[in-house]
């Protein structure tokens, strides 16, 4: 048993964005009254993996595939792991992929698939691996990534040196960026950006060094459609505020300067099919949204999209490539509100999702490209949400997991809504292994 403070900013993966952020009433519009709307989908059997995952991961393909990727504790050296739940219903047995822990995995429109994770060898700085499937074809052999350095008594079970906190975003057509952060507080390495590149044929090209050794971390990072990769991440000087920047990487290999788009903490990274970047952020109890217009090439003023009379104390953002965007938040000790922006660029006033009498530890979100979006809410035990098809109003909450006492903490939640409606929620619990459930929408 544990106990857990939820007080940081929160972020959902999510797909892409385009579009121009038009301020709204929302700087200072009080929640709106709920509209309730009777439940129609359901929640399916719970899937259970393993005890105890070192960091997971899904993925949702264009054909409603279902890939589950986690850092197994079983074996020797200890290896990562995937699972698939075909797109009706059934779940394949686990694959390993090779040795280490903390996976990614994204997709193409394809369904062709790419996770990466972290290693550790006896000897060497944590380094990163990958490993490809091409659609209706087994898994390739891991790829070593990285550049590591040789590190005389590491891994020592105390320090943490080398590469963490993964990203990865898949082009429609399948090139492939990896990013990672480099470094170590432990050993007073000041951490990095790194990423790889792969293009749509051809091998895994050389480590680039996004950042220079300078205090960045949390990299996100996404494609736009004409082939350009774009990463944003924080820099946090040594005083002063955390500064969220962005660089940008060609077709033809060549990276752009960084940008300052604002401070705060980094949330989400999204580029619409007609190349607007968006980036979402928080600080001082708001949410806001910078948008670079494909027209101009010129980062906006970031506009704030929660109330100025709320505090927000969590909050997850969900995008999608027609210009739609999701932002759930939680303020008080048990209130989640949720704004939208529609894909005209948009954004509505506040609609208060819950407001229960128990304390509320965290939010998530998921939204497709249809416009179907979810979003969640937990209290550290039980997980409860709203679903909104595109063009309806929200219905009523559905319970994914109640809270019948238990004393295991919830440790990661992610949910992701599928192309055609369904919602995926994967969640990770103290003492309890890697789950998965998915609500059947009819």
């Amino acid at each position: 048993m544990s106990v857990r403070w939820c007080a940081v900013w929160v972020s959902a993966s999510a797909l892409a964005v385009t579009g121009q952020v038009v301020a709204a009433s929302t700087a200072t519009a009080a929640p709106s009254a709920t509209a309730v709307v009777a439940a129609t989908e359901t929640w399916g059997s719970v899937h259970g993996f393993e005890r105890a995952p070192h960091g997971q991961s899904m993925a949702v393909d264009a054909r409603g595939v279902t890939t589950v990727v986690w850092g197994s504790q079983k074996g020797w050296p200890e290896p990562v792991k995937v699972a698939q739940r075909t797109a009706a219903g059934r779940w394949l047995a686990p694959v390993t992929l090779g040795a280490g822990y903390s996976p990614v995995v994204g997709t193409d429109r394809a369904g062709n698939l790419i996770v990466a994770w972290c290693r550790d060898r006896t000897g060497f700085t944590t380094g990163v691996w990958a490993a490809r499937k091409p659609w209706g074809k087994p898994w390739t052999r891991p790829v070593h990534l990285s550049r590591d350095a040789v590190a005389p008594g590491y891994p020592d079970g105390e320090s943490r040196y080398g590469a963490l906190d993964l990203d990865l975003a898949v082009h429609p057509g399948g090139a492939t960026l990896v990013t990672w952060q480099w470094g170590s507080a432990e050993r007073h390495i000041p951490f990095r950006i790194q990423a790889v590149y792969r293009p749509t044929r051809g091998p895994w090209g050389s480590m680039h060094a996004v950042t220079p050794a300078a205090a960045a971390g949390n990299a996100h990072t996404a494609f736009a459609p004409n082939g350009r990769a774009w990463v944003a991440y924080e820099r946090s000087p040594a005083s002063g505020p955390t500064a969220v920047k962005v660089r940008s990487r060609s077709m033809t290999g060549v990276w752009s300067p960084a940008e300052r788009v604002g401070t705060g903490a980094l949330g989400e990274l999204g580029v619409g099919r007609h190349g607007a970047v968006t980036i979402v952020f928080g600080g001082r109890g708001r949410v806001r949204v910078a948008v670079r217009p494909a027209t101009t090439g010129v980062w906006k003023t970031p506009v704030p999209v929660t109330p100025s009379s709320v505090h927000v104390r969590q909050w997850s953002v969900a995008l999608n490539p027609a210009g739609a965007c999701l932002v759930a938040y939680l303020w008080k000790r048990d209130r989640v509100d949720a704004v939208r922006r529609t894909a005209g660029g948009r954004w509505t006033t506040p609609m208060t999702l819950a407001d229960p009498t128990v304390s509320l530890a965290g939010v998530m979100t998921g939204l497709n490209a249809r416009g179907d979006m979810f979003a969640g809410w937990d209290n550290s035990y039980g997980m409860w949400g709203r679903y909104r098809p595109a063009g309806q109003g929200w219905h009523a909450t559905t319970t994914a997991q109640p809270d019948s006492g238990q004393v295991d903490v919830l440790e990661a939640t992610q949910t992701l809504v599928a192309p055609g409606g369904d919602v995926v929620l994967l969640w990770a619990q103290e003492e309890r292994p890697l789950r998965a459930r998915v609500l059947s929408v009819p």
